[in-house]
């Protein structure tokens, strides 16, 4: 497949005396591997590249080649000539505020993203729905760059396509996304090794916080929601990244069209939405000032989780009758 995009993006990366690589908040595996992909790969071709910190990688990911820089390293300083690459955010706002600052006060942020809610805030842009994953970009940039892809770097390329992918299950998943995973697998990648990683060593405070969402799942009509409380989290010993893929057995019931998860927070409650069947969730996240894509999307709600869940969950019903 070509990307006449990817060599737009290309021409800026090579004009760049320094890249600063930088993701959203409560990064995914898309997102932790898609910087780490790209740093190695910039690496590789003796460019200077430097990883904006993440506060909160989920450490499910700790087995991927730099995560420990990518969690452990002090913001940079920032250098005359710096240019941003933000990858698979939305939205500027977020990114951390001083990256988003150094974008507003006039420094070249490009922007590489698969979200179809994300406007284009960068000041070179390469927003593509069609994109398995925003490593699935990363990939097709690092092709253009004639990049001899690392080890390293083809490992992060993987698993970011196949947790943004669901293991190529997902609507997302389309010939992109196995054309890379063929190249990657021709490369060394070994799935297996993969999926033991990801998927056979949870941690047990993630199993007892999913458990406790399990158990309280309830059916509303065509809605199969779920919510953890803050004191849940608690009690199981859990953070916010013990939460991650939970809301995706909400559209394993039968019956269910769309799966939501209601995660109380500190001032409001974090919503995940996912499509159940083949319809467009990401207004339902939109309207609520989130965004994301058809079939998984987000958004943050002030207000008691009892209100927020019974508001939004109305708003649904009302917009599944319409459909």
């Amino acid at each position: 497949m070509n990307f006449p995009a990817a060599a737009k993006i290309a021409a800026a990366v090579k004009a760049a005396p320094r890249l600063v690589l930088a993701t959203h908040a409560e990064p995914d595996g898309d997102a932790v591997a898609s910087v780490l992909a790209f740093v190695h790969g910039l690496r590789s071709l003796g460019r200077a590249a430097a990883l904006w910190p993440l506060d909160a990688a989920p450490r499910r990911y700790s087995f991927l080649p730099g995560f420990d820089e990518l969690t452990a390293a002090e913001p940079p300083a920032w250098r005359d000539g710096d240019v941003v690459v933000a990858l698979d955010s939305a939205d500027v706002t977020r990114l951390p505020e001083p990256v988003a600052a150094f974008g507003r006060d006039g420094g070249v942020v490009i922007n590489i993203d698969h979200h179809a809610s994300n406007p284009g805030f960068g000041a070179v842009n390469w927003v593509e729905p069609a994109a398995p994953a925003a490593a699935a970009q990363v990939w097709a940039v690092l092709r253009e760059l004639k990049v001899e892809l690392p080890d390293a770097a083809a490992l992060c390329l993987y698993v970011g396509l196949v947790t943004d992918t669901g293991n190529f299950t997902y609507s997302n998943t389309n010939a992109w996304a196995f054309e890379m995973a063929a190249d990657l697998v021709a490369r060394g990648v070994l799935p297996v090794d993969v999926e033991r990683e990801l998927h056979r060593r949870y941690p047990a405070a993630y199993m007892n916080v999913l458990g406790a969402a399990l158990a309280g799942m309830t059916r509303r009509g065509g809605i199969v929601y779920t919510a953890i409380t803050r004191d849940a989290l608690a009690r199981a010993g859990a953070t916010a990244e013990n939460t991650e893929g939970i809301v995706d057995y909400t559209r394993r019931v039968d019956g269910g069209r769309v799966g939501i998860l209601f995660r109380e927070e500190e001032g409001g409650v974090k919503i995940s939405f996912r499509a159940a069947e083949d319809i467009d969730v990401s207004g339902l996240a939109l309207a609520r000032g989130g965004g994301g894509h058809a079939a998984a999307a987000g958004c943050f709600v002030e207000g008691s989780l009892a209100d927020v869940q019974e508001a939004v969950l109305a708003e649904v019903e009302d917009w599944l009758r319409r459909r």
